[in-house]
């Protein structure tokens, strides 16, 4: 068994779309977006400022991607998670794994201030050895992160090696940052992307079940 075990969060460990979306549309609504091309093209998965440059193209300029996210993260934050919760299975996979002597990570383009959040509410805190979220290092030289920077800094803080590491998630996103660094990867079938995005993805293993991980 793999020692280091890297999982997303969104679509992974929990089911969190409904509230996403929910702050999503208030804040178009507060911004007065279009909202028809989001409901078009929106997927979870991609950071908030690839979705905005995704859905609104034309007008995509930093001062927008700014507003938006400060909106969502109001809209968001204060909205209490109500609807999220951890897919069935998961916490008790987590669990094994955990047993096992297998240490266990988030990495996540979740903002870290939700994601610890999140993390507490859920009492999940001495079950994960550590968080990684997209923002967490904006304020210092590192700068904000994509996924697979994202996983080789977490990987390089733990002294992770990827021989003995494993990057499991429900998008390619989560695959093809595994891939850039190394790992073997593990794509979920009950979050939010495809088994086909998988497969194209070239995921190692597949799983349609949290105890077949």
């Amino acid at each position: 068994m793999k020692r280091n075990w890297f999982f997303d969060f969104d679509g992974t460990l929990c089911a969190t779309e409904e509230d996403i979306v929910s702050a999503w549309r208030a804040t178009i609504r507060e911004l007065g977006l279009d909202l028809a091309p989001f409901e078009e093209l929106y997927s979870t998965g991609p950071s908030l400022d690839d979705i905005v440059r995704l859905v609104w193209p034309e007008i995509a300029d930093d001062a927008l991607i700014s507003s938006v996210r400060a909106a969502f993260v109001h809209h968001y934050d204060t909205g209490g998670f109500p609807s999220t919760c951890p897919y069935p299975g998961i916490v008790p996979r987590l669990e094994s794994l955990k047993a096992a002597g297998s240490r266990l990570y988030i990495v996540t383009n979740k903002r870290h201030s939700a994601t610890r959040a999140l993390v507490d509410k859920l009492c999940w805190a001495t079950l994960f050895d550590g968080v990684y979220a997209s923002d967490m290092y904006k304020d210092g030289p590192i700068g904000k992160l994509k996924k697979p920077a994202l996983l080789a800094q977490a990987m390089r803080e733990q002294d992770a090696p990827a021989a003995d590491s494993v990057m499991v998630g429900d998008t390619r996103f989560d695959i093809e940052a595994g891939q850039e660094n190394g790992l073997y990867t593990v794509g979920v079938t009950w979050g939010y992307g495809s088994r086909e995005e998988l497969e194209r993805a070239g995921a190692d293993e597949i799983r349609d079940q949290p105890e077949d991980i």
